[in-house]
């Protein structure tokens, strides 16, 4: 499962994932309201919690790019609920969160207990 906002931040113009809007929505806040506030306790869950991949270059055309993408694993249960936690938390913030499903999210390039990072297929990209 992905989790996108709007906007496309990648040489493959993927659309960015919750974290990227989090952090900028609470960075560029004007005040401390509810919502914000639970959702920098989300961001810190997950900073203790999710391990950063190491992996997100693909290469193409003989150059590397970070164009990997990452997707929750459906056995991943308590990092999928703060997942739709933190989409919930955007939303109430005013920020359209689109969730994804695949089968096949690409050619791997990272995988732990919790997520994958995938080479994005073409089909994929818009």
């Amino acid at each position: 499962m992905r989790f996108t906002t709007p906007g496309a931040v990648t040489r493959a113009s993927v659309a960015p994932g919750p974290f990227r809007t989090a952090c900028d929505l609470w960075w560029e806040r004007e005040e401390d309201t509810p919502a914000l506030i639970a959702l920098r306790r989300e961001l810190d869950w997950f900073n203790e919690w999710l391990p950063v991949p190491n992996r997100f270059t693909v290469v193409a055309k003989g150059r590397r790019w970070s164009d990997g993408v990452c997707w929750f694993r459906d056995d991943a249960r308590e990092m999928l609920g703060h997942a739709h936690a933190l989409a919930a938390l955007l939303e109430e913030c005013g920020v359209l969160v689109h969730r994804l499903w695949t089968r096949d999210p690409g050619q791997l390039l990272y995988r732990d207990r919790w997520q994958v990072v995938a080479k994005p297929e073409p089909r994929q990209l818009h």
